[in-house]
């Protein structure tokens, strides 16, 4: 698809809502393997599943999969730069695509590297959802600005009384010098209120361009959500 791709997809077993989610079986296959089977086909030069946990790696491994284990990590792309950094810093594109997207599909990939790279520039994707996703918490929403690009994102319904929302979509593309400078950005106070770690990366000075389409699926964050993609799957 695109010289210099990377793809490292981060998981840890301990998540609060929902323990061994990695793992979570979905048609006969770990949740983690799900995302790794959709990103296959995009022709990356890595793909590998980045985890503190010898059962999640051993899992990606059997898959046919490359893994690297990490340390405790502060967030997900903590934990894809000591990856990264470990696999010996490859790549002109790094993707973190997190683990409990199982429908992440080469499209959602294509559409990240349409966007040129930048020392100051995150690209992320988002889709249309309807009310429903304002009332959720793990519906995370995004409100652009005339050059869509990121203004803000939250887990409460924004912008107030939408008829529909702008829901994110769980994927990153960074430069080496991007992800160098988001996963070295202190904590921003609206990043530790709103459990988003992009917040922290635009409180320091980096921009987020979001690519808006139809990357159909949903994330797993609780029980409910691994049922509903289980459905899917099956």
């Amino acid at each position: 698809m695109t010289g210099g791709l990377v793809i490292i997809v981060p998981a840890r077993y301990g998540a609060s809502r929902l323990p061994g989610k990695p793992l979570a079986d979905v048609a006969g296959r770990p949740l983690l393997v799900r995302v790794l089977d959709g990103l296959s086909g995009c022709g990356a030069d890595v793909l590998a599943a980045a985890t503190d946990d010898v059962r999640i790696a051993d899992a990606a491994r059997m898959a046919g999969y490359d893994a690297v284990l990490t340390g405790e990590a502060a967030s997900g792309t903590a934990r894809v730069a000591e990856a990264w950094r470990k696999l010996g810093r490859p790549g002109t594109r790094i993707v973190n695509a997190q683990g409990d997207e199982p429908c992440a599909a080469p499209q959602w990939i294509e559409a990240l590297v349409s966007v040129p790279p930048s020392d100051d520039l995150v690209v992320t994707l988002a889709r249309r959802a309807g009310p429903g996703a304002g009332l959720s918490e793990s519906s995370v929403k995004v409100v652009l600005d005339s050059a869509g690009e990121a203004m803000y994102f939250s887990r409460s319904p924004i912008p107030h009384s939408a008829g529909s929302f702008l829901e994110h979509v769980g994927v990153y593309c960074f430069s080496p010098a991007s992800l160098e400078r988001c996963v070295s950005s202190p904590v921003s106070e609206a990043s530790r209120l709103e459990r988003l770690e992009q917040l922290s990366w635009m409180h320091h000075g980096v921009r987020i361009a979001v690519v808006e389409g139809d990357f159909g699926g949903t994330g797993v964050d609780t029980p409910e959500d691994l049922e509903r993609v289980r459905r899917l799957f099956e």
